[in-house]
């Protein structure tokens, strides 16, 4: 083609690659640049969640559910961000947070001093503590509380790496405690007679009793602990943490943090009161 333009008119020529050159770069005059997709997008919100704390924090259908999870969503919504679930074993959801993988920790996590030592925390949005799941015909056996279960006979379920195992770990030897990786694997162990009772947080060991009733599971009613559950930002994220901390106020004096806490964990109004 080369020689065949070479003997053509060459302002012609000219003019065509001018316009051709407009319309490739989009730089001519009333021209309009378009934004690409990823400057319109939303910031992400990566959410930490370890999904296997019913009625906190669970899957169905294959989604996340649970209080966390419309906490989460409300929180996305109100920062104008684009919500992201980052599902994570419970004992790496820190190290991920650190790690910069997540943004926050919205899995029902208990505010400890150990904890407090390596990240942030918002301000808590419910109290809660421990207690003890136990097969019905032995619930007299732990009548008289924590101690009780310090009884050298009596062997602990603990899910590893959580409240209820930094409390009976300080407490009982390592020879009357099992560690499991979840909740479902503690129940098995209370159906197997594999341990006497399972030490877990109160909504979730509420919902499992519910949940058992008629296999014959019961909690005991007397919180052995008193906590706080709050999200976990980065030390640095002060502007997260204050975004979380304003969201969660706006909550409190609209009455929708009660009425989203009580719509999920029903019972909780009878056993705490509502007071930060």
């Amino acid at each position: 083609m080369r020689p065949v333009f070479k003997h053509c008119f060459p302002l012609t020529l000219l003019l065509s690659c001018l316009v051709l050159l407009v319309l490739v770069t989009g730089c001519g005059p009333g021209t309009t640049v378009q934004p690409t997709s990823s400057s319109t997008a939303q910031p992400l919100l990566r959410v930490g969640v370890t999904p296997d704390a019913r009625p906190m924090s669970f899957l169905q259908q294959g989604k996340v559910a649970g209080l966390e999870a419309d906490f989460a969503q409300g929180l996305a919504s109100f920062t104008h961000r684009q919500l992201s679930y980052v599902q994570l074993p419970w004992d790496e959801q820190i190290p991920a947070l650190l790690a910069g993988k997540i943004d926050i920790i919205m899995s029902a996590m208990t505010i400890t001093a150990a904890r407090s030592y390596r990240i942030a925390f918002t301000r808590p949005y419910m109290i809660t503590g421990q207690v003890a799941l136990v097969r019905l015909r032995e619930q007299n056996r732990f009548s008289t509380g924590f101690s009780a279960l310090l009884n050298p006979m009596v062997t602990v379920g603990v899910v590893r790496a959580t409240s209820g195992d930094l409390l009976i770990s300080q407490r009982k030897t390592s020879k009357g405690i099992v560690r499991y990786d979840n909740a479902d694997q503690a129940v098995a162990g209370l159906f197997d007679k594999e341990i006497d009772a399972f030490i877990y947080d109160l909504p979730m060991n509420f919902y499992l009793g519910a949940l058992y009733a008629d296999r014959g599971l019961v909690p005991i009613i007397t919180p052995l602990t008193r906590e706080q559950l709050a999200w976990g930002v980065r030390k640095e994220d002060t502007k997260l943490r204050d975004a979380a901390n304003a969201y969660l106020a706006q909550l409190r004096q609209s009455g929708r943090l009660e009425k989203m806490i009580v719509h999920w964990v029903p019972f909780y109004a009878s056993v705490y009161n509502m007071g930060q």
